[in-house]
Parts: structure tokens; sequence; C-alpha cells
């Protein structure tokens, strides 16, 4: 396959200033005949007098299409379980009793339910519609928020959301298309209809082109989304309105309970970047040290006081900030030895934006996509450290180096870091390069083949890397693809998409997300 240098990596820095029960196929059969046709787009559909029943157990169940080797399900139950949802579908899910479900069939009937709830929430918005309709253009329009927070019991800001869906996926069919027919749910159809400043042609675009993979895809992963196919549609409009946001930057304290308080600061996603990044290094390097009890959020916490009081770096044996008992803590605790920290941001921006022949979002690491020219503001950082990264012209996805030892070297890692970009599990946002390098195919130190490959490396957060070693889940990654699926207790697959190193890739690619795999 083709090589191309598509993209530079960049790392800025320093920084100044049950016991499961036991499988067992179920013998569930229900009645087919009750389901009735899917209701019109959008639409939920009337109830049906025909009863839906589980009668006596028929003959050997069969496998779905999409189950892994495992205990199978019965194929009335997969058909009740790949019907649209609606009334039909509700009956027979009430109908079922979880004992007698094995681990697969659990976790699919779990997926209908949360199926019909965003059914029943497509209703709900339909409703809402229809009276924000009747009320346009009067006095009372402004208020009919104000009636479904006081009907539902809400505050006015949640109330506001339902208003929010409701308008959205009045004006876009493709949204309300997916929330009756479960692909989404009321905080998804939200970030959908309400992320970013995209003109309602092109936000319908792209939802279609997310319609195979919603169901499966995060909130966040939405949004980045569709913020990167803003910035890419109109580069230069992004950096207006960044700059006009960039005016509203603040910083607010808010009083809570037990004399704590919240330290809220709304910035520029790089200067964000940059702030968090000195904090999380000073507290990382902190909960290294030998005998330290808080846990990484109280040490960032003592950071930021340290940082901003002007008491980090301090070695002259007085007391720091305390800690969660009340004990005071040396500085040299919060900073240990008193230096600097090296924080670092990272930023994978393609080589043809930095050299300006093009404006294509660029990715900020803990953030997500950025205009072109905010990752050329970063590039001119003199501190700047800029790694090469080959990647494949078509998708995006990061080509192979290797090593026979164990531990990846420093390039290895950085290349595997800025291809993984996050924890390869689905949907996880753990960011990689505070994740652990983890063998696919665990390495054989008998065996003399190079196995510390970026084939055969990936990043895993501490709890997913877990997962893979004590809790029963296994993964495979194809090289070619760069599609990493993983297989549960119960036998059931998903998939994730890679994130393209390459960003000019980010439309040929599937980053971050995707339906299960095929069994």
């Amino acid at each position: 396959m083709a090589r191309s240098v598509g993209a530079v990596a960049g790392v800025i820095g320093p920084v100044r200033g049950s016991a499961r029960r036991p499988g067992r196929a179920p013998e569930l059969w229900w009645e087919p005949a009750a389901v009735s046709t899917a209701p019109a787009a959008g639409t939920p559909s009337a109830p049906s007098a025909t009863p839906t029943s589980l009668p006596a157990p028929g003959p050997t169940p069969v496998a779905g299409p999409d189950v892994a080797p495992g205990p199978p399900y019965g194929a009335p139950l997969h058909a009740l379980l790949d019907a649209p949802p609606g009334p039909e579908v509700a009956r027979g899910l009430a109908a079922l009793d979880p004992a007698d479900l094995d681990d697969l069939s659990l976790v699919e009937v779990l997926a209908a339910w949360e199926r019909l709830a965003a059914w029943a929430q497509a209703g709900s918005a339909r409703v809402l519609a229809e009276s924000l309709e009747r009320t346009r253009g009067s006095s009372r329009h402004e208020f009919v928020v104000d009636e479904v927070a006081a009907r539902l019991g809400l505050s006015r800001a949640v109330a506001e959301q339902h208003v929010t869906v409701a308008h959205g996926a009045h004006t876009l069919p493709e949204v309300a298309d997916a929330l009756a027919e479960g692909s989404v749910d009321r905080r998804k159809a939200e970030a959908l209809v309400a992320t970013g400043r995209l003109p309602d042609d092109r936000r319908r675009e792209v939802v279609r082109e997310l319609r195979p993979e919603l169901e499966h895809l995060t909130v966040r992963q939405i949004r980045d989304r569709i913020r990167r196919a803003e910035i890419a549609a109109d580069p230069e409009g992004a950096a207006e309105r960044h700059e006009s946001a960039r005016r509203a930057r603040h910083v607010t304290l808010e009083p809570v309970d037990d004399a704590m308080a919240y330290l809220t600061a709304y910035l520029p996603a790089d200067d964000a970047a940059r702030a968090f990044a000195r904090i999380d290094d000073q507290a990382r390097r902190a909960r290294s040290e030998a005998g330290e009890a808080r846990g990484l959020g109280e040490c960032r916490a003592d950071a930021m006081v340290a940082l901003l009081t002007g008491t980090a770096g301090s070695t002259d044996g007085t007391d720091g900030p305390d800690d969660a008992r009340g004990r005071a803590v040396p500085s040299s605790a919060v900073v240990p030895g008193g230096a600097p920290g090296t924080a670092r941001v990272h930023v994978t921006v393609a080589a043809s934006t930095l050299l300006g022949t093009d404006d294509l979002p660029a990715i900020l690491a803990g953030h997500g996509p950025i205009p072109a020219a905010m990752a050329r503001t970063l590039a001119t950082d003199p501190d700047a450290v800029w790694q090469r990264i080959l990647t494949d012209p078509v998708t995006g996805v990061l080509t192979d180096t290797s090593s026979r030892s164990y531990r990846p070297g420093r390039a290895l890692r950085a290349a595997v870091v800025a291809r993984d970009a996050t924890c390869t599990f689905p949907g996880c946002q753990v960011p990689a390069r505070h994740a652990d390098l983890d063998h696919i195919e665990p390495f054989d130190a008998a065996d003399d083949r190079p196995q510390t490959t970026g084939d055969n490396l990936h990043a895993l957060c501490r709890t997913h890397h877990r997962a893979k070693t004590v809790g029963g889940w296994d993964v495979v990654r194809d090289p070619v693809s760069g599609i990493t699926t993983w297989t549960s207790p119960s036998g059931r697959r998903y998939r994730r998409s890679p994130h393209p190193a390459d960003p000019a890739a980010g439309s040929r690619a599937d980053p971050g997300g995707g339906p299960p795999a095929p069994g």
C-alpha cells in the first residue's frame, strides 16, 4: 500500500507562565404477527389490538446475523429485537422475564428498551413541536418552555433542552426519523441539532452521513464530527466566531455546600489546554511520589491552587495547600522538587495546513477540532516540538514502525499515541497520552520476531486494560483498516474505527465510532 507524509503531530511544550449468571440458551418465543409495520418517519405508531404473547418453548433457537459465537437467542425473539420500536415491541419486551435470558440476550433486550425510550421521546418532541407552532408569533411562545418545566417538574434549563430538540427535530426530519427509530436519544438529538452553527442544509447532510453510525457514537463524538464539518465548510467564519467568543472569556466563582466552591474559566481552547496540561503535569508528578495518599483529582486541585497563588515550587519548608483531611501539604509535595513543569499539549495538523495551502481543521487532544488559524498559532511557539508521521493517503491511518523490545521506544510510543488519540475501547475518551500501551497479541519473550509494533500496540486506559486482561474481553486490530474489534464476555462484538492521524483524510475515514461488527 502506498505511503505518504500526510500529517504532522505536534507536541507543544514546555509551557511557561456477577458472578454472572451462567449463560444458557433461552427458549423464548415472541409472536411476530403482532409487529405492526414501521411508523411513518418521526411518527409513533398507533397501538394495535393484536395481543403479544410468549408461548411455550418452541424449536431450538438459532443465532442472528449480528451475533458472535456464544449462547444464541431464539429467532422469534430476534424478530422482536429487530422490529422498529412501538407499542407492540413494548408489549413484547414487558412480557420478557430477564431471569430467562442468556447473557447476550440481556444486552440486546437492554438496547431494545433504550430504542423504545427514544421512540417515546420522539413522540414527546412531536407534541411539543406542535405546541411551539401553535403559539408562534404570540406572546405565549416565549413561555412555552416554562409550562414544560412546570408540568414535568424540570428546571428551566432542562426544559429548554426539550424545546431545542422539539424545534430541531421539526426543522430537520432526519433527526426526527433517527429519534423515532431509536438510533439516537434526546441527548444525541440535541447534539445533532444544536452543536455549532451549520446552516440547516449542511447540517442535514452531516446527519445523513452519520446516520448509519449514530446508535454507536457517543454525544462527544457526534459533537466533534459536527464541529469538524462546521470548520471545514467555513474556515473564515469559524475563525471569526472564535474571535467573537474569545471576547467573552471570563472566570467565575460559585459557592456551594460544605464550604466548597466552583472556580470556572471560559477560555480559548488552546489556552485552556495549556493551563490544564500544566496543572495535570504537576499533579501527576506529585501523585507519583512515594507515600502520596491523594487521588489525582485532589492533586490537580492542589496544583492549581499552588500555581495560581504563587506557592508552587517553594522549597523553604513552609506549608502549601491543605489536603482533603485538612492537613497541611508541603509545597514540594504539590510540585515535587520545586522545578517548573514540562507540560505539553498535543495537536495534530495536516502539513498542508501548516504550509497555508488549505485550512483543514486540526485536532487538539482533549478538546477536538480547532480552526486552522489556532493550530498555526500553536505552531509558532518557539519551544514547539514536531514529529513527522507517515499516514496512508486514503484512510489517514498511521503506518507501522516496530521494535524487538517489550517496551516501545519514544518514537514508537509517540506514533501510537498520535494514531489512537484516545483509549481504543469503543466510546472511551481517555487521552492516549495518559493510557497504557498494550500488546494486542500478548508479548512472548521466547519469540524472536518483532512483536512491539504499531500494528500490535494500542492505547488502553487502565480500566479497559483490566477489562482485556481480567474482565473476559477480547480484542483484535485490522492493520489495514485500523479498525479495532472488541468481543464482550457475552459474545457481542463492537467496532472502534480508527482516528485518522491525517486530518486531511477526515472526510475519507470513519473516526471514533462504528456499529457492532457482524458475528
